[in-house]
């Protein structure tokens, strides 16, 4: 029940918004939602990774880099980025590499999170969670590129509502994490400190 009147709240909260010319919600805290002031941001427009969904689509952000809990500085998930999907939407690879874990046991709304995590030409882990029963598309050790297929998201594990929990972390720390790093992304609109919460972004060709 707890968890069906967090997804009904996000849903309002999300359809309340109103956008101006630039695509921008109004009505949040610039002090919440506009990344965190610690931790270095790479260049959005050199970056390499690409939005972690197909050319063409857009989603929305919920939580961001420093946006609330548990996305809050010093946690293990200040730097991750939830998008709003609903369960079944198609995930890919937001850089090339090596597929090194999967999970995809669980249901949708259950304790057990759906995994993958893709190791990266840089030897970042990039984790993919919350997928839904069953929605692995690769296996480990599989060498993906940059928006190959993953996963269907979905509402597995800590997820009151469905949506991708991404996240970028360091060497070996893997399937779980103590520590995530600040991730940019150079095939949408401009993101100087990553992608802002409730913002809409959609996926431009590379």
């Amino acid at each position: 029940m707890m968890r069906l009147i967090s997804f009904i709240l996000i849903i309002l909260v999300l359809a309340s918004c109103k956008k101006n010319d630039d695509n921008r919600i109004l009505g949040t805290d610039p002090e919440v939602a506009n990344g965190c002031d610690t931790g270095f941001y790479p260049n959005w427009e050199t970056s390499r990774y690409v939005l972690p969904y197909p050319v063409g689509q857009s989603y929305t952000i919920g939580l961001s880099h420093c946006s609330g809990f548990p996305h809050i500085e010093g946690e293990p998930d200040q730097f991750a980025i939830d998008f709003v999907m609903n369960v079944g939407t198609l995930v890919v690879a937001s850089r090339k590499g090596t597929i090194m874990y999967v999970e995809e046991s669980a249901n949708d709304f259950e304790p057990t999170d759906n995994v993958v995590v893709l190791r990266d030409e840089d030897g970042r882990f990039l984790h993919y969670r919350h997928l839904t029963n069953n929605g692995a598309l690769v296996e480990v050790g599989q060498f993906v590129e940059r928006g190959d297929p993953i996963g269907y998201s979905g509402a597995s594990g800590n997820a009151s509502y469905p949506h991708l929990h991404f996240v970028a972390t360091g060497f070996d720390d893997w399937p779980e994490y103590t520590t995530s790093y600040p991730v940019t992304f150079g095939n949408t609109s401009s993101n100087p400190k990553s992608l802002i919460q409730f913002e809409t972004y959609e996926a431009l060709p590379y």
